[in-house]
């Protein structure tokens, strides 16, 4: 389908709350630093595109107001330097998890002209997630629940109990967008290719409007659509998504590539597993049962003797550092215990202390592993910015589906080195285990 991408006059800034958004594209640059200069460096790539890692599901509510307060300040004053018009995609969790209704209304907020509605897209199809008579839908060994109904609902820190979009807005905004005011655009209305005109035409002071779509060529039907509107009205959107509609709206979708190419060092390789997601443990218990990966935890009951951390952590760098320079490949992971408390911020200060952990084995490393793969959205960014100094990294396509390869720039620990970020809640059983042997193979 032409959607006419060449035509929209919109430099696109993707605001990514890990780095697991990137997903679904290639060729294309992410930042992890969201100053002036970065992102009038992004304004100025070629692509229509661009990414920013905020990084913000691991930040508690005043955190990320403040960020995307700053970040939006930022981009406006870029485009207005450059003369050239922005549309910002909050890219969020294809299950619903983060501050899914708080980004947007930040960036709102902050704007210096309000925009005329949020579109919520949360279909990612390469993970079979799928909205449709506006419920949002993962598939699970074969059969399709709500998301409502698995266990990302049941997240410490992101939970929610709402069934349908509207509901989850209206419980995510506290009651401040009611479930019966919320816009639906129907799965019928894109497969009859109605004219959506007279849906843009009328929304106005930041309404919320669910889409519906089981498929790509749904969402190409979408953005098609948006975009011939948007070449006609000055009007002003604001998106919050999963990867689907990024995908949709990029030049450059992604596509698998082959990692042979590219040159690694003689040591073994590290995966770095933080994700507690029930997927991640299967595909980690795959992983060990079937690959002679050497296996290093990390005991998170650790954190209840705070005195003892330190030494912890150098004795395990001592560990996996002795195992890379044997030529033998790691995997490290943090034990599958759930240490949280009722205190949603408390948790979320549990899991950064659990992934600053991870993050001072990679910056104490004194060799560079043949390869890097890191599991999980918070541990994939504090690897990424923390832990291998990345400011600027590109999108180089995707190891198999929907889990993304990043270049690491010339700022970076390991500059030039392909760094595989897999989401927690992404893949069958093995896919891990397929993912490592594709590095281990070009490694050898």
């Amino acid at each position: 389908m032409r959607k006419g991408l060449e035509t929209l006059n919109f430099k696109i800034v993707v605001l990514d709350d890990d780095p697991t958004g990137t997903q679904t594209v290639k060729d294309l640059p992410v930042y992890t630093d969201w100053s002036l200069q970065y992102i009038e460096d992004g304004f100025q790539q070629s692509h229509n595109m661009f990414y920013i890692l905020t990084n913000s599901r691991a930040l508690t509510e005043k955190e990320t107001t403040a960020l995307h307060t700053t970040i939006i300040e930022n981009i406006e004053a870029v485009s207005q330097k450059l003369d050239i018009p922005y549309m910002v995609i909050s890219r969020g969790d294809s299950t619903l998890r983060g501050h899914f209704y708080l980004e947007p209304k930040v960036l709102n907020d902050a704007a210096d002209k309000p925009f005329d509605a949020v579109f919520y897209l949360p279909a990612f199809f390469e993970g079979n997630r799928f909205t449709y008579e506006g419920v949002h839908y993962l598939e699970d060994n074969g059969t399709l629940m709500p998301v409502a109904d698995s266990e990302f609902a049941n997240d410490t820190t992101f939970g929610f109990k709402s069934t349908t979009m509207a509901d989850f807005i209206d419980e995510k905004s506290n009651g401040e967008i009611k479930a019966e005011n919320v816009k639906h655009i129907t799965i019928q209305q894109l497969r009859n290719r109605e004219n959506l005109f007279d849906v843009f035409e009328q929304l106005a002071d930041f309404d919320a409007v669910v889409v519906d779509a089981l498929n790509d060529e749904d969402m190409d039907y979408f953005v098609a659509s948006l975009i011939a509107f948007l070449n006609q009205q000055p009007k002003r959107f604001i998106f919050r998504t999963a990867a689907s509609f990024v995908k949709a709206i990029c030049q450059t979708p992604g596509e698998i590539i082959q990692l042979n190419d590219y040159q690694q060092s003689g040591h073994g390789g590290l995966m770095i597993v933080g994700s507690h997601v029930k997927k991640s443990s299967d595909q980690l218990k795959h992983l060990l049962s079937n690959t002679d990966i050497e296996a290093v935890e990390f005991g998170v009951k650790i954190l209840e003797t705070p005195d003892l951390l330190e030494g912890y952590i150098q004795d395990l760098t001592q560990q996996v550092e002795k195992l890379l320079s044997e030529g033998k490949d790691v995997a490290l992971y943090t034990s599958r215990d759930v240490v949280k408390t009722n205190d949603i911020n408390q948790n979320l200060s549990i899991s950064t202390q659990i992934s600053n952990s991870l993050v001072q084995i990679v910056q104490d490393l004194a060799i560079q592993p043949s390869f890097i793969i890191a599991k999980g959205g918070i541990t994939s960014s504090d690897v990424a910015t923390k832990g291998l100094g990345i400011k600027k990294a590109e999108v180089i396509g995707q190891v198999t589906a929907g889990v993304p390869v990043w270049l690491t720039g010339e700022e970076a620990k390991y500059a030039g080195m392909p760094y595989v970020i897999f989401p927690g809640n992404v893949g069958d059983v093995a896919t891990l285990t397929n993912v490592y042997e594709i590095n281990k193979t070009r490694k050898g």
